[in-house]
């Protein structure tokens, strides 16, 4: 599969990842006094229902403020 010609790669396929939210999670709650951390967790929380609803079901989010 060659993406040299654009015609053999189609935008209009969704193109979706993985992500453990756990780790996530974790990694914001250890690097919660940076500002790149900070404004990352604000855009996730506005922009992703996912996360929003994983963040919200946490029992320990005291931590993650």
């Amino acid at each position: 599969f060659f993406l040299s010609d654009s015609t053999a790669f189609s935008s209009s396929i969704p193109q979706t990842f993985q992500i453990n939210f756990n780790s996530l999670y974790t990694g914001l709650c250890e690097q919660q006094k940076s500002d790149q951390a900070t404004l990352l967790l604000y855009m996730l929380l506005h922009q992703n229902s996912n996360v929003q609803t994983y963040m919200l079901a946490q029992t320990d989010t005291e931590s993650l403020v």
